[in-house]
């Protein structure tokens, strides 16, 4: 729900706003309130000076946020792959065991798993969040032509979550409690010149100067009490053991100095340079640091555009409504975290009555340098028959140096990673909008489509330190940057199948008899050896397709996302086939586990190795080999080791969304002061076609807080959504 006031005159203006939202999760006892107040405002002093400013106070609460951890706190974990369909979940509500409440839950398996009712009931994370963003500036107009405007920001969020585990969870068998305090600032305050002047009828030039100084600040303070004394008391002084403390304060800040500078030409011919220069703190090498290595912590990045408009220079035929080129060449600098040059010391735990301390187990280096892209964009728009046809085509180019990463470090050295500058990465691209106009009747029947499509390739050129290979994520398959390869890739275990390439290598056939397929022993599927390539995450191209109807007040409009290409490891799959949940693991069980019986077992489609020769070639017979289908589903995986048999097609097409709306013609409502009424029904997530069995293929996976796309971990599911949007005017 949203309300909001609006009102001006000749020396200002105001808006005052308040939005509310209540959302219930499709998880029992989980929620989000959100309160948002906002105003805005500005004011004219004088012909020359002038204000305006911006507060927004954001409230959020909630009792229960959703777990999305692998393992027993997660609800898809136990649905998809451990709970049988003969448990019954009503009883199951009573979740406390009679005469034991509060100290030991009911449920199905006391051995692995928790109780779902009790998960969200009592195992609840919750979540109370202040949040106020702002920003204050004034402009001081010096001639008609040459301005200054100085401004302050400001983004600050205090948040607090608490962790509950009562007592008999799984993992906690004597409950937990933590309590975080998180607070995070930034500040930004800055000044710009601008000035923008007429030379004469073909010439006009402007330009901007300024410079940003940027702070941020986050204070992190967690205590945990990983045993409770009394069950049900959810305070820090009700531990157990002794309190766990964890504390960071992290500081960082930049310096900016910047400036622009355009010059057109009868408004058809446009030229454009910038150029930037930051200093931050995070690339700033310490006082003791300085005489181990070179400090980089100065960035500087220009930018040139230069575009112009055909259809204003030249005369081009009557279909062509409208024509535009343009052409820009830009580089872009970063930095990194901050205290990446630290080589900070952590406390473990105590040894007696003394406090351990250890160093951060991320080996400092004090040469790291500022991560630049440098990037080529070109590109041509163009409208036809008087605009009812459009047609927008960029390419892109880009180049990114020295990306700051983490790689691993042999344990023996006594650190586990090392920040390094990466070489060189391109990213190559193209993006095409088609906006079409097939039927406009006057005052009557309007269809409009808007198609986007977009293709992006991006390829390891370089990576540093003599490296080959790095790994930028791993969580049962690894996403890998290899040197030659494309970014995305992912690698696992895979099936091993028969080659004629290499001699020296397994399960050679100089015959090429049975080249391609898979080796089996003892009817189980043979590992590779290695790790091989499984395919990249990366789509070889999305298409948004939006269709837009209006007739007079009432308007339809309906959304589609594609999606070609690209695959998805699933994690349901490789837990789900060893539980017998899915409905993959009926295969082989038509009457349950005796393989005398019809229906029962699964004989891989393959080959078996029946001789090895004496040069080492191995000599191959169909696989006859049967396994009862516990057995199969098992070891279609390797259990959890092998990785190819549970990769699909992410490719996909989503109705994304459909709105159906009307506005009620103001006359109908007479002296009533409502003006602008309008009423629409919403449906997102409406259908989805895709290869992947039972999840989403735009699943993620996090680790770490980092997301890893193109691996699904039991991840909740996207859920199909309908609502109606009621506006109007006072």
């Amino acid at each position: 729900m949203s309300v909001a006031l609006t009102g001006s005159n000749d020396a200002g203006n105001f808006r005052l706003a308040h939005t509310y939202l209540s959302q219930k999760g499709i998880v029992p006892n989980t929620d989000l309130k959100r309160y948002t107040t906002s105003f805005s405002g500005g004011y004219n002093f004088s012909p020359k000076l002038s204000a305006n400013a911006f507060v927004s106070y954001v409230k959020g609460e909630s009792g229960n946020r959703p777990s999305i951890s692998y393992g027993t706190e997660s609800l898809m974990y136990l649905f998809n792959c451990w709970l049988p369909p003969s448990v019954q979940l009503e009883p199951m509500k009573n979740y406390w065991m009679p005469g034991a409440e509060g100290t030991r839950q009911a449920g199905w398996n006391y051995n692995y798993h928790d109780n779902p009712y009790f998960t969200v009931f009592e195992n609840t994370n919750g979540q109370l969040y202040d949040r106020i963003i702002g920003n204050v500036s004034l402009k001081y107009d010096f001639t008609n032509w040459l301005s200054l405007q100085l401004r302050t920001a400001t983004d600050y969020t205090s948040e607090k979550r608490e962790y509950r585990r009562a007592f008999s969870t799984q993992r906690f068998p004597f409950g937990q409690f933590r309590d975080a305090r998180i607070i995070t600032e930034e500040l930004n305050t800055d000044f710009l010149f601008t000035a923008n002047k007429e030379i004469n009828q073909n010439w006009t030039i402007s330009g901007t100067f300024g410079g940003n100084q940027l702070r941020q600040k986050s204070d992190f303070l967690e205590n945990n009490a990983g045993q409770l004394n009394i069950p049900g008391i959810y305070n820090l002084t009700n531990s157990r053991v002794p309190l766990q403390t964890s504390q960071s304060i992290v500081k960082k800040s930049a310096n900016s100095i910047y400036g622009s500078a355009q010059v057109a030409f009868r408004n058809y011919l446009f030229l454009e340079l910038t150029a930037r220069n930051d200093w931050s703190s995070a690339l700033t090498l310490p006082t003791y640091a300085r005489a181990f290595g070179t400090q980089d912590n100065s960035y500087f990045y220009p930018s040139a555009a230069l575009s112009a408009v055909f259809s204003d220079m030249f005369t081009l035929p009557r279909a062509i409504s409208f024509l535009k080129g343009r052409i820009n060449f830009a580089s872009v600098g970063n930095d990194t975290d901050a205290f990446t040059f630290t080589q900070a010391y952590n406390p473990s735990d105590p040894f007696g009555t003394s406090q351990v301390y250890g160093e951060t187990d991320r080996l400092a280096n004090f040469n790291l340098k500022p991560e630049i892209s440098s990037s080529f964009e070109a590109g041509l728009e163009m409208k036809f028959f008087k605009r009812r046809i459009g047609l927008d085509v960029t390419y892109y180019h880009t180049n990114t140096r020295n990306q700051i990463l983490n790689i691993p470090l042999s344990i023996t050295s006594g650190f586990n990673a090392r920040a390094i500058n990466a070489g060189l990465i391109r990213n190559t691209g193209i993006e095409v909008a088609l906006n079409l106009v097939p039927v406009e009747l006057p005052n009557s029947l309007r269809w409009g489509v808007d198609v986007n499509f977009s293709a992006n390739r991006s390829k390891v050129l370089e990576l540093s330190d003599n490296l080959q290979t790095f790994v930028m994520g791993s969580r049962r398959v690894n996403i890998e940057a290899r040197v030659g390869e494309r970014m995305g890739d992912i690698y696992g275990t895979g099936f091993a199948r028969v080659q004629n390439t290499d001699p020296k290598l397994p399960f050679y056939d100089p015959t090429g008899q049975s080249v391609g397929q898979m080796v089996f022993a003892s009817g189980r599927p043979v590992p590779t050896a290695s790790l091989v390539k499984l395919g990249n995450y990366n789509p070889d191209f999305l298409v948004g397709i939006n269709n837009s109807l209006s007739y007079k007040n009432l308007r339809l409009s309906f959304l589609f996302d594609i999606r070609q290409g690209g695959v998805l490891y699933s994690e349901t799959q490789t837990v789900g086939r060893e539980g017998g949940i899915i409905v993959e693991t009926l295969e082989g069980r038509a009457n349950g586990y005796d393989l005398s019986l019809p229906g029962n077992g699964v004989i891989g489609q393959g080959v078996k190795v029946t001789a090895t020769n004496a040069d080492g070639s191995g000599t191959f017979a169909p696989n006859d080999v049967k396994l009862n289908s516990r057995q199969w589903h098992t070891a279609w995986t390797a259990g959890r080791s092998i990785d190819e048999g549970v990769m699909f097609d992410a490719s996909f097409a989503k109705l994304r969304e459909v709105q159906l709306g009307f506005t009620i013609p103001d006359r109908i409502w007479g002296r009533v002061p409502l003006r602008g009424v309008t009423f629409s029904l919403v449906g997102r997530n409406l259908a989805l076609w895709s290869k992947v069995p039972h999840v989403d293929p735009e699943a993620l996976s996090f680790t770490g807080g980092t997301a890893l796309p193109g691996i699904e971990f039991m991840s909740i599911p996207s859920s199909r959504s309908f609502g109606f949007n009621l506006g109007l005017k006072l």
